[in-house]
């Protein structure tokens, strides 16, 4: 019986077995394309993330140095980067409140400039905030309303709205409440309402520098004598409370209640503030002239009248007298001397 013989593998299935290779090729060569286009999109992260984290760092790094104009700008990039990211929104905020609360104009920008630069960053904060950070926001906002309100604008400006809205979200929030004080005495001279306010803010014990700041900065601007006489009262509590003073803020107080009141006939009103010691304390804590002449006769004055104001006529009178003989024919004070000199001798 004859054998067969095999006959040779069909055309078709060598034909499969090509396109099965070919398969695999593709398959190959689709995995390395994934893994490539993976592999870049893992590097554009990490390319993204550095600049999240070299925009927060930069943030962070600026507002210890108190640039707080340039952490808003790099907290805005990290924003831009990643616009949500809670922590780049809270710092975005924080940095455009502390913007506010130091910002000075100057001839490239403006108050107004500054404000509306960062009240949409606030309006949408305040979409988000409750309680004390809500209270903390629009009273921020009454600020940069304020400041725009300073250069002049009226219109879209509600300065009085936006603080008793502060107090409704925080009824005891420490900026609505220091603002207050200051726009009253700002619009008016109202300064019992404005002590409230203040007492209110320093009562809370958060930023217990910057509110004396703006309660000093506020009885300042107005030349009035009630506000020299709360000048001195502040000051003394200061002293007392171990707290600090500015120079700029010691130079002005001790300019507008003493240097400026020494000519006065209110300056006895004011040397009634205090009790003699505490005034004398306080004159002290406050003197920030050079030594000198015109520094030793204008204490020596202010001790005589205190004398005066406090009924000792007769031990002003020898003060008087003595410090003429120590003074200068072109010392300022002079005629001042020999007035008091001739009032107190015609009383004897």
């Amino acid at each position: 019986m004859e054998k067969k013989t095999e006959s040779n593998p069909p055309a078709k299935e060598s034909k499969g077995a090509f396109l099965k290779g070919v398969g695999a090729v593709a398959a190959v060569v689709s995995l390395l394309l994934a893994i490539n286009q993976f592999t870049g999109v893992l590097q554009n992260l990490r390319v993204h993330h550095k600049e999240f984290s070299d925009a927060m760092n930069s943030g962070e790094q600026q507002m210890q140095r108190e640039d707080y104009a340039a952490a808003f700008k790099s907290f805005k990039r990290a924003m831009e980067l990643d616009p949500i990211d809670k922590r780049a929104q809270q710092k975005q905020t924080e940095a455009a409140m502390l913007w506010l609360e130091n910002v000075h104009a100057n001839d490239k920008q403006s108050f107004t400039d500054v404000a509306n630069q960062l009240m949409p960053v606030l309006d949408s904060s305040l979409t988000k905030a409750k309680g004390q950070l809500a209270g903390d926001i629009m009273a921020h906002i009454a600020w940069a309303n304020f400041l725009k309100y300073r250069d002049g604008q009226r219109e879209g400006v509600n300065v009085d709205g936006n603080l008793k809205a502060a107090l409704t979200a925080d009824q005891n929030n420490v900026y609505a409440h220091d603002m207050s004080g200051h726009w009253l005495l700002w619009e008016g001279n109202d300064l019992n309402a404005a002590e409230t306010h203040f007492r209110s803010a320093l009562a809370t014990g958060r930023v217990h520098g910057y509110v004396r700041d703006l309660q000093l900065a506020a009885l300042e601007n107005h030349d009035a004598p009630e506000n020299d006489r709360e000048l001195l009262r502040v000051s003394d509590e200061m002293r007392k409370a171990g707290e600090t003073l500015t120079p700029r803020h010691r130079h002005d107080i001790f300019w507008k209640v003493f240097t400026a009141n020494m000519h006065s006939p209110e300056f006895p009103n004011i040397l009634k503030v205090l009790p003699p010691s505490d005034t004398v304390a306080t004159y002290d804590w406050l003197d920030d002239w050079a030594p000198g002449t015109g520094k030793t006769s204008a204490r020596a004055f202010t001790l005589a009248d205190l004398k005066e104001v406090g009924g000792d006529r007769a031990g002003a009178l020898a003060d008087y007298q003595t410090l003429k003989k120590q003074m200068k024919d072109n010392d300022g004070l002079l005629p001042t001397v020999n007035l008091h000199i001739q009032q107190l001798s015609h009383a004897h």
